[in-house]
């Protein structure tokens, strides 16, 4: 690596790199900071080429991590540019402080582009997640996480709120969940009964540490009990999906709600036993309010003051 002459008023130095050195870079979430990248496709005009050839790096501590050249790197690599021996690189020493925070605003724009079930799935990656379960598996979990934490999906918050004006850090709202949503996965649930609002009452529930796994696994399996023709907890929840389902009812917002409320109702009540007056019931499950339940999660998991969750 040659060292052709540092420019200390400008902050950074120049440095002639061969192509292969260059490569051999370290990566992260910024490499692609500089979305206008479009240097490289005038690398035929020769008045610009050396223009064309010339790419930053930041420097924290002793190592160099790319910060452009991204579409031009695939450009030279697959043919559509001729690769040059040397590059010029603008190398910029960064603080430490300086490198997080640029890491940081980097996967958030990142994360910004994504479809929300892509946001869910990058950030199982970066927990190590994996989830057996198509309706875990696929990430279509965001509205039910918001419920679980908020009441209610996004688009119903009031974003002028202290509580609500902050969306919800999707990766640390999985974190807060994993051991919840593991062991909803190891139920193998079907998409048609745990459908956003039963997803979000049994997080709830679960979150509280109700001793429910059984109730779970028989609404998956729809064992729900009749006895003469009064229905158990389960039974009426399942009755609950099934009118929403019938109705196509179910994708529609205040209607999870109303099905998290239902959940987290027949769960009560399935938790009171058989010998409670209302276990075997002929009516239909009116709904607990969840707010004071999520206040108790919250409260449980020490979360009260995270203005993201």
């Amino acid at each position: 690596m040659e060292i052709d002459y540092p420019i200390s008023d400008l902050g950074c130095a120049v440095v002639r790199m061969s192509f292969a050195d260059w490569l051999e870079i370290r990566e992260l979430e910024f490499f692609d900071v500089d979305t206008g990248d479009h240097d490289g496709f005038v690398q035929h005009i020769p008045s610009l080429y050396a223009y064309s050839i010339t790419v930053a790096l930041v420097k924290v501590d002793n190592t160099l991590f790319k910060l452009t050249g991204k579409r031009r790197k695939e450009a030279w690599l697959n043919g559509m540019l001729s690769k040059p021996d040397y590059l010029t690189t603008l190398i910029f020493d960064m603080t430490e402080a300086d490198f997080q925070t640029l890491c940081t605003e980097a996967k958030a724009k990142k994360f910004e582009a994504l479809p929300p079930h892509e946001v869910v799935k990058a950030s199982y990656n970066e927990l190590g997640l994996v989830f057996v379960s198509e309706r875990l598996r696929n990430g279509f979990i965001n509205e039910a996480i918001h419920i679980a934490l908020r009441g209610r999906q996004r688009s119903l918050q009031d974003k002028r709120s202290i509580r609500e004006r902050e969306d919800i850090n999707m990766k640390k709202a999985i974190e807060l969940f994993k051991n919840e949503l593991l062991l909803i996965d190891g139920l193998l649930p079907k998409s048609d009964v745990f459908t956003t609002g039963v997803l979000a009452g049994a997080l709830i529930m679960l979150g509280l540490n109700k001793p429910i796994t059984e109730f779970l696994k028989r609404l998956n399996d729809n064992q729900g009990k009749t006895k003469d023709g009064l229905g158990d907890p389960i039974e009426c929840l399942l009755k609950a999906i099934h009118r929403h389902k019938i109705s196509q009812r179910t994708m529609q917002p205040r209607m999870a709600i109303d099905l998290a409320k239902k959940t987290v109702h027949a769960i009560a009540i399935w938790l009171e036993g058989e010998q409670s007056a209302k276990y075997w019931r002929m009516r239909d499950l009116t709904g607990h309010e969840l707010m004071p339940l999520i206040m108790d999660l919250k409260q449980l998991k020490m979360i009260n003051a995270e203005r993201d969750l």
